[in-house]
C-alpha cells in the first residue's frame, strides 16, 4: 500500500525484493507541485498550503517508487506517471439503489475545500446564476459561498434531481460520488486528476479553468433539458 511505502524503504524491508505498489493518489512529490500550484492561483485559501509531508518521506517514496516493479492503480492519471510499469485496474461502479434523478440541479459533492475545485465551482455558479446542491463540510469557511444560492444536501439521496455533478478538482484520490452519479446515469465534469480517464458520461476540463467549466456545465445542462423534454412527449405519447 502507498501510505506503508517510505517507512517499508526506509526500514530498510524492501532491500533485494522485488514488490508492486498499490496506489490511490498521487505520489507525495507531485501532490505538493500540484497542491503549490493550486494554493498560487488561490492565495486566500487557508487550505491548499495546510498539508505538506515530511522531506524524508517525499524522498524515500520517491525511491522506492522507482525500485517497484509495477504500480496497480484504478487511478488513470496515477497510472499515466509511470508508463509500462502501471497496471490499470477498471473502476466499479457502484449498484444504483434509485433509478436516474430528473432535473437540473448543478451538484457539487464536496466537500468545500480548495483541492477540490470549490473556487472555480463558486466562480461558475456566480457567472451562470444557478443554484448549487452542496454536500460535506466548509473547511474554506462558512461564509464561503456568500453571494451564490446554494442547497445544502446530506443523506443517501444527494443524487434526487441532479442534471450534473461537477469537481473540477485539482486533487481527488477516491471519487466514490462521481463514480455514484455515472451509476446513476448523471453525467459528470471533473478533472483528470478526479482519475476516471475515458469512463462514459464524463466530460472532462482542465483544474482551475473556470471557462470550461462554465462552458462543460452549460452544455450538460442542455442535454439534460433536452432529455427531460423528449422524456415527457414519450409519457405523453403512453398517456395516450
Amino acid at each position: 500500500m502507498q501510505h506503508l511505502l517510505p517507512f517499508l524503504w526506509r526500514g530498510g524491508h524492501l532491500g533485494g525484493r522485488s514488490f508492486d505498489v498499490l496506489m490511490n493518489g498521487l505520489p507525495l512529490e507531485r501532490l505538493h507541485e500540484t497542491l503549490d500550484a493550486a494554493a498560487a492561483l488561490h492565495p486566500s485559501s487557508p487550505t491548499l498550503a495546510d498539508f505538506r509531508a515530511d522531506g524524508w518521506l517525499v524522498r524515500a517514496e520517491r525511491e522506492a517508487l522507482a525500485h517497484a516493479r509495477r504500480v496497480v492503480t484504478p487511478h488513470a492519471l496515477v497510472a499515466s506517471l509511470f508508463g509500462g510499469r502501471a497496471v490499470l485496474l477498471d473502476w466499479r461502479l457502484p449498484r444504483a439503489a434509485h433509478g436516474r434523478p430528473r432535473g437540473g440541479r448543478v451538484v457539487f459533492p464536496g466537500p468545500t475545500v480548495g483541492r477540490k475545485g470549490a473556487y472555480e465551482v463558486r466562480e461558475a455558479a456566480g457567472k451562470l446564476g444557478f443554484t448549487l446542491a452542496v454536500r460535506g463540510a466548509q473547511p474554506e469557511g462558512e461564509d464561503f459561498w456568500a453571494g451564490v444560492g446554494v442547497e445544502r444536501r446530506d443523506g443517501k439521496d444527494w443524487l434526487r434531481d441532479a442534471g450534473v455533478v461537477v469537481l473540477p478538482a485539482f486533487v481527488e484520490n477516491r471519487p466514490r460520488g462521481l463514480l455514484e452519479a455515472l451509476a446513476r446515469g448523471v453525467p459528470v465534469v471533473a478533472t483528470a486528476a478526479c482519475g476516471l480517464g475515458a469512463l462514459p458520461g464524463v466530460a472532462v476540463v482542465a483544474a482551475g479553468d473556470a471557462e470550461a467549466l462554465c462552458a462543460a456545465i452549460e452544455k450538460a445542462l442542455a442535454r439534460e433539458a433536452v432529455g427531460s423534454a423528449r422524456g415527457v412527449r414519450a409519457g405523453r405519447r403512453g398517456g395516450k
